[in-house]
């Protein structure tokens, strides 16, 4: 019997950078940001080998500045 076998990975993509008060904060303005792109993409040729899914989390990091 022959099986496919497949790695599932994660990935991350740059939404925007905000200013808020707490992280929660800053994931509501991303949410609501228009110009946020939550759908990427692949190039043609990636996409043959890697089926992107929809965002399931998000993860804020602090700037120093």
């Amino acid at each position: 019997m022959k099986y496919n076998v497949y790695g599932i990975m994660t990935a991350s993509i740059f939404l925007g950078e905000y200013e808020a008060v707490d992280t929660e904060s800053a994931v509501e303005l991303a949410e609501k940001d228009s110009q946020a792109d939550w759908t990427p993409c692949l190039c043609h040729h990636c996409s043959e080998e890697i089926e992107l899914g929809e965002v399931y989390d998000t993860q804020v990091v602090e700037q120093n500045e």
